[in-house]
């Protein structure tokens, strides 16, 4: 069995995939198309790797779950880097279970490769999506900072997702002055709150849809948080609850009316009380 090769997966995943299509009473047509992740580690000459757990209760196809997307580069070359540059979660307001929503893109590299990708991610209700959007051959380290761009660019005029927004701050949130009031005043730009203003506007008009109280109506809002890579990937913070380190901010999408921030205030005053006894 030979050893795996990072360059030889990221060429592959780097060029089109000649793809057969069977036609009803035409015979067979080709088109082009960019390899999927299995695709393209089956192509390198590792099937046998692209099921995790064979054999197993928790036997599964590699690349088919968001959480583990990492863990999965990983288990291929511990020298492949996975860097989330930006996450979404969603649930409804009050969560009833009607659905999950996750969304995340990351930028994948190795220093065995000069190929790096830009790779999307969806999962509405279990029903996941992997798709490599960019291929980057010596990328500039500027380039690197501004893949933040990408999710910002995506069309969500029709879109309700947005509860949790947790984006990277290796990468470029905003105007040179939004990034220093980033750093130094702990403030979200509001060029991203403007970008997303509008699907928790969509998403308050679903709540009233699904026939909900105007109470928990009043409820639905988005937090926008900018974190450290390595506190993103630990999942260990809390808002109102973790101290943010320098260059990371957090703060709601919509403004909250005054009765929501004096329960917000008493919760949190008496969290640090109990913390002090």
């Amino acid at each position: 069995m030979s050893k795996f090769d990072v360059n030889k997966f990221f060429e592959i995943l780097s060029k089109p995939k000649k793809v057969k299509k069977i036609l009803n009473d035409k015979g067979k047509k080709y088109f082009y198309r960019q390899p999927y992740l299995d695709e393209a580690l089956e192509d390198s000459g590792h099937k046998h790797l692209c099921i995790i757990d064979e054999g197993y209760v928790e036997e599964r196809t590699i690349f088919n779950e968001i959480d583990e997307l990492e863990n999965d580069f990983k288990k291929l070359d511990k020298g492949i880097n996975y860097s989330p540059i930006f996450q979404l979660r969603d649930t409804p307001e009050p969560d009833d279970g009607l659905y999950y929503y996750r969304e995340e893109y990351a930028y994948v590299s190795s220093k065995k490769s000069k190929y790096s990708f830009l790779i999307s991610a969806d999962d509405y209700n279990v029903n996941i999506n992997v798709n490599v959007d960019k291929i980057f051959k010596n990328i500039s380290p500027k380039d690197i900072k501004n893949l933040s761009q990408y999710p910002l660019k995506q069309d969500r005029k029709d879109s309700h997702f947005c509860k949790w927004i947790i984006l990277n701050n290796k990468y470029n949130w905003g105007t040179s002055k939004e990034k220093k009031d980033i750093k130094s005043n702990e403030l979200i730009p509001d060029s991203l709150k403007k970008i997303f203003l509008p699907v928790v506007e969509n998403k308050i008009e679903f709540s009233k849809d699904c026939g909900n109280k105007p109470s928990d109506i009043k409820k639905v809002n988005s937090i926008i948080a900018i974190l450290d890579e390595k506190r993103i990937k630990q999942q260990t913070w809390r808002p109102s609850e973790t101290k943010l380190e320098r260059g990371e901010a957090w703060d709601y999408v919509k403004d909250l009316d005054f009765e929501t921030l004096r329960r917000n205030a008493i919760k949190l005053f008496s969290k640090q009380a109990k913390k002090k006894k």
